[in-house]
């Protein structure tokens, strides 16, 4: 018992790490030079990343990009990972790189995420880590 607890206080963690990237995102991309993230894009990604912790409780990178937009990277080791990049504008882009073979799905809102493309796409990762 001890031992799932010290698991789950584990997980939280890492979900605490990537949420106290979330909020650096804003500085971070002033200091870069970036446009500012809008606050759209800080609540959709503080959204999906609670979303996507719960389909796989990983430890998320989280940074700006310079065109404005949040990255969520779930690296999965050597030549492959997920990211879902969260527009200024609402939008959001999944970027999924497994072995070199690349897809991607694009997003108007995120009102549907997450779907079962990021699902699936997060999926992989974890059995690839296993």
């Amino acid at each position: 018992m001890v031992r799932s607890a010290h698991a789950v206080n584990v997980s939280y963690s890492e979900l605490d790490q990537a949420l106290k990237d979330l909020l650096a995102t804003t500085s971070e991309a002033s200091k870069e030079g970036f446009p500012l993230p809008s606050d759209k894009a800080l609540n959709n990604a503080e959204h999906l990343l609670k979303e996507m912790y719960v389909i796989s409780s990983r430890r998320y990178e989280v940074y700006p990009t310079p065109d404005g937009e949040i990255a969520i990277d779930a690296p999965g080791g050597y030549g492959s990972s997920v990211i879902l990049l969260c527009g200024s504008d609402g939008g959001a882009l999944c970027l999924v790189n497994m072995n070199g073979q690349h897809r991607r799905a694009r997003y108007s809102s995120i009102e549907t995420l997450p779907d079962g493309f990021l699902r699936e796409a997060l999926a992989e990762l974890e059995q690839k880590a296993a």
